[in-house]
């Protein structure tokens, strides 16, 4: 399959709106408004959408414009995660999206669209921010962003902390890993075999991360995968017993029995600075007793 070619600044990103809607409108604005002013012509019509409570519209009204943003560009960006991308999988245009293979920008809600997307149409796409976060981009990471989109290569991931020692290459998968977990028995999770996989979440104390890897446990998917990388688990504190582990040592106990590589410590996840990652790439995991480096192989664009 032929990807997307390498984005041009004459190209208009489509801003799509699968999962919630902005809590404050003048965030949108701010975010759009940044947008254009750092080079990133778009196509946005808010007329497309009517607010229904968490919802940025209707499941049609969203899977519609997402379709419809699929036909003007190979380029998207979602306005915000939150919730919703799953009620609207079975309407997407994967015929469509197979034709013209393109990259979808985003994180947290977003990881759902992103790997169905990679499964039904061989996109690979960018866990990074959405429009509502970039008035408060730093340089960096607007860089690591234009890059990407731009068929560079990202510098490898260094400094990650030694969990298991081991190598191995496979194609990166992942993002959130409440998203991740809700895919499974659906016909949307891609085959995670040999993957490498990297996770984050938020507000989710240790014990539900620990239910969330162990259903990925029971699912038989944890045995076959190719090796893991764990990014930031923030607000995850829980009042609710006083014999609370570290979220560390909940991921350990549910991976202890493998003998794939794992590094932690990834700076990535539901705050701002954070990493940008490539979704749908073939990459290199390295973890040795002292060091731990994550290398990406392949451009997202090509």
């Amino acid at each position: 399959m032929a990807y997307c070619p390498v984005w041009q600044p004459d190209q208009a990103l489509g801003v799509v709106a699968p999962a919630s809607a902005p809590r404050v409108s003048e965030k949108l604005d701010r975010g759009l408004n940044a947008l254009f002013a750092d080079g990133y012509p778009y196509h946005w019509d808010s007329s497309q959408l009517s607010r229904r409570e968490y919802l940025s519209g209707t499941d049609s009204e969203r899977a519609s414009q997402f379709n419809q943003m699929l036909d003007r560009t190979r380029y998207l960006i979602a306005i915000r995660g939150g919730y919703g991308c799953l009620r609207i999988l079975d309407q997407i245009n994967y015929a469509a999206a197979r034709h013209s293979p393109g990259i979808l920008i985003g994180y947290s809600d977003i990881t759902a669209l992103q790997l169905s997307l990679f499964k039904y149409a061989g996109w690979r796409s960018i866990s990074g921010p959405v429009v509502l976060e970039w008035s408060e981009l730093n340089a960096g990471m607007k860089a690591d962003v234009r890059r990407l989109l731009e068929g560079q290569l990202p510098d490898p991931f260094e400094g990650l902390e030694t969990v298991r020692a081991g190598q191995c290459t496979g194609t990166l998968l992942g993002g959130n890993l409440s998203m991740i977990v809700r895919l499974i028995g659906s016909r949307y999770l891609p085959d995670l075999r040999g993957r490498i996989l990297f996770i984050e979440d938020v507000n989710e104390p240790p014990y539900r991360i620990d239910g969330l890897l162990t259903q990925l446990n029971n699912a038989g998917i944890l045995a076959e995968l190719g090796g893991l990388v764990v990014g930031a688990f923030t607000g995850n504190k829980s009042t609710e017993t006083k014999t609370d582990i570290s979220v560390r040592e909940a991921i350990l106990n549910c991976v202890s029995r493998y003998s794939w590589p794992i590094a932690s410590g990834l700076n990535y996840g539901h705050f701002l600075p954070r990493k940008i990652l490539p979704v749908g790439v073939t990459a290199t995991l390295t973890v040795d007793p002292h060091r731990a480096c994550l290398e990406i192989l392949e451009p997202v664009t090509k």
